[in-house]
């Protein structure tokens, strides 16, 4: 499996407590195929530009930097979509730069199974959910709160409001990215900030989804963020581009009619908190 390629993908913006811990992470990968650590920083005003530069420069090839004098982001240009452009591999993993992989086999056991199975066209699993405030871990997230991930073709369940893929988790064909997302002039130009959601979407409609129950990473819980601000406005602002998402996605396909309810009313319960 030599010729098979991963391109890891680490977006990062003022990580620079972070950011080495998710680049060891991924650089601890034990595969028997090649990859490619695609690093991209927007412009960090901390130390975390300095520490980019640095791994660049202990494992030159293997990462690849694309580092920005001036933020992009708002400029309005995706960081995501922006740093995969230049992706060679077959398929695209993720690890954002405030998060890290636990499990030295991720690569491996998700390129092993989207060999064996050409119909799937991501695979994802379970999170520790590290509070970066308090200390607190909470292991196997989905596991001790008994959510039941489903396998297979899951739009309809993906639709439905909630978060159920981790995006620090994922594995997919670059195929599907390239010809159904980064194609699509329409979508390219949607302000939805946070667009997880939207490209486990549209996999979903090509293609079947595959959930290890297996803990492949650490998602790091901060006091301050996009989905979790304290000032209203921002959060109220994150919730309604979620809800654009699920929208768009909408009018675009058949859904079953209780998913269009709970869809609704989850916009509606947002708007009056």
């Amino acid at each position: 499996m030599n010729d098979v390629i991963v391109s890891v993908s680490i977006t990062t913006y003022n990580h620079e407590k972070f950011i080495s811990q998710a680049l060891d992470s991924v650089l601890n990968q034990k595969t028997n195929f090649s990859f490619e650590i695609l690093l991209r920083d927007d412009a960090s005003a901390d130390g975390t530009t300095e520490i980019v530069n640095d791994y660049a420069n202990k494992f030159p090839g293997l990462i690849k930097p694309l580092i920005y004098a001036e933020n992009q982001f708002i400029k309005g240009v995706k960081p995501f979509a922006d740093n995969v452009k230049r992706a060679k591999g077959k398929y695209i993993a993720i690890c954002e730069g405030d998060d890290y992989w636990t499990d030295p086999y991720k690569l491996q056991k998700q390129v092993d199974f989207l060999e064996a199975h050409p119909d799937y066209g991501l695979v994802h699993s379970d999170i520790d959910i590290l509070d970066q405030e308090t200390g607190d871990v909470t292991s196997a997230f989905n596991k001790t709160n008994h959510i039941q991930i489903p396998d297979g073709d899951i739009f309809d369940f993906l639709m439905r409001p909630g978060h159920f893929i981790k995006t620090m988790t994922v594995c997919l064909r670059k195929e599907l990215l390239d010809k159904y997302y980064l194609s699509d002039k329409q979508i390219m130009t949607k302000d939805w900030r946070s667009i997880d959601l939207s490209i486990w979407l549209m996999i979903a409609r090509h293609s079947k989804i595959h959930y290890m129950d297996d803990v492949f990473a650490t998602y790091r819980l901060l006091p301050e963020s996009w989905s979790r601000s304290k000032t209203p406005e921002k959060l109220y602002q994150f919730h309604q581009k979620i809800h654009r998402i699920r929208f768009y996605y909408l009018r675009k396909n058949t859904v079953d009619s209780s998913i269009k309810q709970l869809i609704l009313k989850s916009y509606y319960s947002s708007l009056l908190m």
